[in-house]
């Protein structure tokens, strides 16, 4: 039986927000705690409405971008390499489209602002605080490379086991330590991508030992 129309919308649009929530909640997070800072730092004042408020939408900006460039293929160029490879990648293109959608953003304004593109435009666009500007994206590349490090390891341990090992398990419930228990998801997931699937179910091979060795010592709990 065919999938009724609103049903479809729903499951689309909760797959949406699935994607969108992470990487805004990290940014709304990681800017205006950067925002906190330097207005402390720098004017020694604890809050400013504008500051929160531009920090806010520059998070659901790159949310937003987020989701979008993660349907470009090209974003998986470096999957299946050293790690550092797709992480630096992802950090880079991520940190380019930003910077690109941030330029164009603040032209479309200063067009607005000055009437079109004529000489108090240019004006506008000489005055404007570039080094600002470039700090505020060093720091972008600074939160994605974060981001992307924290992604790709949830992707190389399995999805949702990071937010597990992190706020779920317990090292007192299983019978190794959570180190331990990531480098045993390390081997098993060597064992899977270097073992033919025979051997890896026949518990008469070395590696079949193996597979069932470690499975048992990840669902192993204390007496």
């Amino acid at each position: 039986m065919a999938t009724s129309l609103p049903r479809r919308v729903l499951h689309a649009g909760s797959n949406v927000v699935r994607h969108l929530l992470p990487p805004t909640l990290y940014f709304f997070v990681a800017f205006n705690l950067i925002s906190f800072t330097t207005e402390v730092l720098v004017h020694n004042y604890w809050f400013h409405l504008s500051s929160f408020i531009l920090a806010s939408t520059t998070a659901l900006v790159v949310g937003k971008i987020v989701l979008v460039v993660d349907k470009v293929r090209i974003i998986d160029k470096f999957r299946g390499g050293p790690l550092i490879l797709p992480i630096l990648y992802k950090s880079i293109f991520y940190s380019l489209v930003v910077l690109i959608v941030r330029f164009l953003e603040k032209v479309v304004r200063f067009a607005i602002d000055t009437d079109g593109f004529g000489p108090v435009f240019r004006d506008t666009l000489q005055d404007f605080t570039w080094h600002r500007f470039a700090a505020v994206q060093i720091w972008i590349f600074v939160c994605f490379l974060i981001y992307v490090t924290a992604t790709e390891f949830n992707v190389l341990v399995g999805q949702g086991q990071l937010y597990r090992l992190f706020f779920h398990h317990r090292s007192a419930e299983y019978g190794l330590t959570r180190q331990q228990h990531i480098r045993s998801l390390m081997e098993l997931s060597q064992l899977a991508e270097s073992t033919p699937h025979e051997q890896l179910i026949d518990p008469t091979t070395p590696q079949g030992s193996r597979f069932v060795a470690i499975v048992d010592t990840l669902r192993r709990h204390p007496a």
